[in-house]
């Protein structure tokens, strides 16, 4: 499988449709119908992709779901933990499985499938296959919920693909392409090397070739892993072709020498006071830097040093530091420092620096890459589908916006420049 750079953008285009749910929740208080209606609305938004981007993406069909997964389906407040869609192209005679990032409003999705890494699950307990490393405990529960997600019929996205090629036995040559960013960035390679290692059992005649293409992906697994993967890779088993931003902070994450560059990977745009005090610093960035490193370096409850490796190749795409959005902040912060009490008001720099850092991260993570990979037009299309389809009384904030918010504690849609502008004449 070696796609033609439009092919690429399509499936790129689809991975990225499935994240549809993502900063939305649904009231319930019979415990199911939150979930249906987050599970129709993932549906009506995935349709109207399909009908209404034809001339970007071409005609693609629906095979299995979007289905949506949610952890806690009977809290008062439900919202998908994950996100996974199967859809086919006959012109192509190509098959994507598209799968979600992390949702920002899921705690699971970040705290156990995200990082979850201090233990890991051996590769030959999930597929039979001897010597063929391990991967993080975190990736291992997102491949479980992946491959036990059911549509209404009760098909798993593996049983559909099955029953796909039992009713099109004239079909050869079909390639599966498995797709997904961020978090999806891990579980996409991992499910596509899952069904490259059980292929006998739903692609009996052999007829399909499978491609994995991760972007903005965390490191699923370990050394071993890494190398069973690129003997895959090597073998033609799997066509793989992963991309990150040089910036993106994710793809950084578990490798330890990838680690150790995240404390420092803006220091060019976002510079700390000259006779800044790294004990005075706000925790944060710094903070979560030295948990990082901690994994890579240090024994934790009884866990071996971190042997988490990148799979090779990968393909770095140099992303542009938004100034634009980074000079946003630093004015809506400017007096920031007026409003904080007495003691507090010489940290005033530091918290203005890690929100400028949580966004940055954010951006980079997410619409940077809409220009890297070259889906701007989709994307484009699929945010006014979005806006469409939109749950009413739902405030959806920027990316950026809800980094800055969930860890700096500051709603960027809430400051008002203009007081600030007033306390800083008071003040003088």
């Amino acid at each position: 499988m070696n796609p033609s750079n439009e092919l690429l953008k399509q499936i790129y285009s689809l991975s990225f449709s499935v994240n549809s749910a993502s900063n939305l929740s649904w009231e319930q208080t019979d415990c199911k119908s939150g979930m249906v209606k987050m599970q129709a609305y993932v549906k009506t938004v995935a349709a109207a992709v399909l009908s209404e981007t034809t001339s970007i993406i071409g005609n693609w069909k629906a095979v299995w779901g979007p289905i949506v997964y949610a952890n806690d389906p009977t809290s008062n407040s439900v919202h998908a933990d994950n996100t996974m869609g199967m859809y086919y192209n006959a012109d192509e005679n190509v098959m994507v499985i598209g799968i979600a990032g992390t949702n920002v409003n899921s705690p699971f999705g970040w705290l156990v499938e995200d990082f979850s890494v201090h233990t890991t699950k051996s590769w030959e307990t999930i597929t039979g296959v001897p010597s063929s490393g391990n991967i993080s405990h975190g990736t291992y529960v997102g491949l479980s919920i992946l491959r036990n997600m059911k549509d209404h019929e009760g098909e798993t996205v593996i049983t559909a693909l099955k029953n796909f090629l039992k009713k099109n036995p004239m079909l050869t040559g079909m390639q599966i392409a498995v797709a997904g960013h961020s978090l999806g960035g891990a579980l996409s390679p991992t499910l596509a090397l899952f069904l490259s290692d059980t292929k006998s059992e739903w692609d009996a005649n052999g007829i399909t070739s499978i491609g994995a293409f991760p972007t903005a992906g965390p490191t699923p697994g370990d050394e071993a892993f890494a190398s069973y993967y690129e003997k895959q890779i090597a073998a033609s088993k799997i066509y793989y072709l992963s991309q990150h931003n040089a910036i993106d902070v994710v793809p950084h994450a578990w490798q330890k020498e990838d680690l150790e560059k995240i404390p420092t990977i803006y220091e060019d745009y976002i510079k700390q006071p000259s006779d800044a005090n790294p004990s005075e610093t706000i925790t944060g960035t710094l903070a979560s830097a030295a948990a990082l490193n901690a994994l890579a370096t240090k024994n934790i409850i009884g866990v071996p040093v971190n042997r988490y490796q990148q799979i090779s190749p990968s393909t770095t795409l140099n992303g542009t530091f938004d100034t634009e959005m980074d000079d946003t902040i630093s004015k809506k912060l400017e007096y920031i420092g007026l409003v904080l009490p007495t003691a507090l008001g010489k940290y005033a720099v530091y918290l203005r620096n890690l929100a400028r850092f949580a966004a940055q991260a954010a951006v980079q993570h997410t619409s940077e890459y809409h220009t890297l990979l070259d889906i701007v037009p989709f994307m484009t299309a699929y945010k006014k589908i979005l806006t469409a389809h939109q749950p009413k009384d739902q405030v959806v904030l920027e990316d950026y916006e809800y980094a800055v918010k969930e860890i700096v504690k500051i709603d960027l849609k809430k400051i008002d420049e203009a007081a600030l502008a007033i306390a800083k004449d008071n003040a003088n």
